[in-house]
């Protein structure tokens, strides 16, 4: 009786990437007070997007379905941090760089999702950022030209 008590969670899980998705959805402000939980969400979201592309289609299908990449765009948009900018510029880029279905990357790129992260008016003055936004656009090139 115990042991089903103290059951480890499988993070690779669908019900967990659900979980982790529901809890992203679930901020409105990103403040000093959330930016590490907003920071852990998106590692999250990314680890599993990136072992379901190769491990469970199931996955990614949700990734779709609950249009994640939407939800990116909108953390970054109510998002002042450069913090936050930087580290989910690193997760899309070790995202689509690992991602080995065509389908995914087609449709990580088809619906102005990456578009709209490349266009947004982010905050170079600190120089943390830039090298960050370098590494992306570089990351995106080549799966970029693949669909072009």
């Amino acid at each position: 009786m115990w042991r089903s008590l103290w059951r480890s969670i499988d993070r690779f899980s669908l019900q967990h990437f659900k979980y982790v998705i529901n809890e992203l959805r679930a901020i409105k402000v990103v403040d000093r007070h959330n930016t590490d939980l907003v920071i852990d969400l998106l590692q999250s979201t990314v680890e599993i997007v990136t072992y379901g592309d190769r491990q469970d289609p199931r996955i990614f299908e949700c990734f779709m379905e609950y249009q994640v990449l939407a939800e990116f765009v909108r953390i970054l948009k109510i998002s002042k941090s450069s913090r936050i900018e930087a580290q989910l510029l690193q997760y899309l880029s070790i995202m689509i760089q690992n991602m080995d279905s065509e389908y995914a990357i087609y449709y990580c790129f088809s619906n102005d999702y990456i578009n709209n992260i490349i266009t947004h008016q982010y905050n170079f003055d600190g120089g943390d950022l830039a090298p960050y936004y370098i590494s992306f656009l570089r990351f995106l090139s080549p799966r970029w030209n693949k669909f072009l």
